[in-house]
């Protein structure tokens, strides 16, 4: 977000977005009639993240955006966007040039979450997925801020994540290996023993049906890996890693490595405690305990994750809050059963997270700075995966 802050402060100026010859101008005045009604409680958004001139420097350029986008849907609507127009609109905005997109789509992005999160958004769920989706694309940046530690402080923080004693506990039961399946996953009859070696006490009944949960309840009966979700976190995640190698019908331990995850200091052992990282969050987030209601949850809960690792962490209260029957606008009614299911949805995959030190709940959500550059990546690569 930084990069896009510099670019924002161009809108006073003249937005780049903008090409007077493309007639848009005549719509200026009524996108701005449009956004008067929660243009007050936009500044407040942009301003969790932004300094105030860059807030109302932002707020410029999507009058801008908009005023474009209005024009070429020869519509204004300024709760909800449409995927087609926007498609020609970043077209002619990479023609410009990359960076200009990028920045654009930076100031679309947090606007169509804060449509979203503020319960104004009057398009289906549908139009969001599909609208969030290209801007996603065409972003191209994270909002995480990687900072620089020093190898002592990163070896101590390492130390102290739960997520690191897991994945140690869970490569000491495979030993010097297990028969797994063909794809590499475990085989049925081990899964009551990997669930141990991780604290885990469940036991196998073919017949149930019950819902995954994280930490299930001592004496829970599973089925499958499905109704495991730790177990299968953590498992794909050392294969991810090379922690594993499959050999023939056997996982086995990759020695140097396996003793890199194993050492408290150095580079090899901070390395690969990054890569097993970025495997547990991207492999939550795409297959975490509640998946029903598709890709809505992985989006919101990889949007919470962007801005936990940023400078401007959200709030937990207003990140986990749902609107009350009757507080959204009537054009808006329709979106709060999603909101019921979605927003706790969300929240439980955090608290999932929060178990394993991969982000910290309190007064504000945060993930913890050594873990800043393993997330970003796994956000990367979580969007690739959905819009694939």
């Amino acid at each position: 977000m930084s990069k896009a802050k510099s670019a924002k402060n161009k809108a006073h100026a003249g937005h780049p977005a903008r090409n007077p010859s493309a007639g848009a101008s005549k719509f200026e005045d009524q996108v701005r009639g449009a956004m008067l009604p929660y243009v007050a409680a936009l500044r407040a958004y942009f301003n969790q993240q932004h300094s105030p001139a860059d807030t109302e420097a932002g707020i410029e350029g999507l009058v801008t955006l908009l005023t474009v986008h209005a024009r070429l849907r020869e519509k204004v609507a300024v709760s909800e966007l449409n995927h087609d127009a926007l498609a020609i609109q970043f077209k002619d905005l990479r023609s410009i040039g990359d960076e200009v997109a990028v920045t654009c789509a930076s100031m679309l992005r947090e606007f169509v979450l804060f449509l979203a999160e503020s319960g104004r958004w009057s398009g289906s769920v549908e139009e969001f997925q599909a609208v969030f989706d290209l801007i996603t694309a065409q972003g191209g940046q994270s909002p995480v801020q990687v900072p620089e530690l020093d190898d002592a402080s990163a070896d101590e923080r390492w130390a102290k994540l739960p997520m690191v004693h897991t994945a140690r506990a869970l490569l000491e039961w495979v030993g010097e290996g297990r028969e797994v399946q063909p794809t590499g996953g475990l085989l049925e009859a081990d899964l009551v023993a990997a669930a141990a070696a991780i604290g885990l006490e469940v036991k196998l009944d073919a017949t149930t049906t019950k819902a995954a949960v994280w930490n299930p309840e001592a004496g829970t009966a599973v089925a499958s890996i499905e109704q495991l979700p730790k177990v299968g976190a953590y498992w794909d995640a050392l294969l991810r890693a090379g922690l594993l190698t499959k050999q023939l019908e056997k996982a086995v331990p990759t020695p140097a490595v396996a003793e890199a995850l194993n050492a408290d200091s150095g580079f090899s052992a901070r390395g690969v405690k990054d890569l097993l990282a970025e495997g547990i969050y991207a492999h939550m987030l795409l297959n975490g305990v509640e998946t029903k209601h598709g890709n809505m949850v992985t989006q919101m809960s990889a949007a919470l994750l962007g801005k936990a690792g940023s400078a401007h962490p959200p709030r937990t209260e207003a990140a986990f809050s749902v609107p009350a029957p009757g507080e959204l606008a009537p054009e808006q009614e329709h979106l709060q059963p999603l909101f019921e299911k979605t927003v706790p949805a969300a929240q439980t995959l955090l608290r999932a997270m929060e178990a394993e030190g991969l982000v910290r709940i309190g007064k504000h959500i945060r993930v913890p700075r050594v873990l800043r550059a393993s997330l970003e990546r796994a956000l990367t690569r979580v969007a690739e995966q959905l819009l694939a």
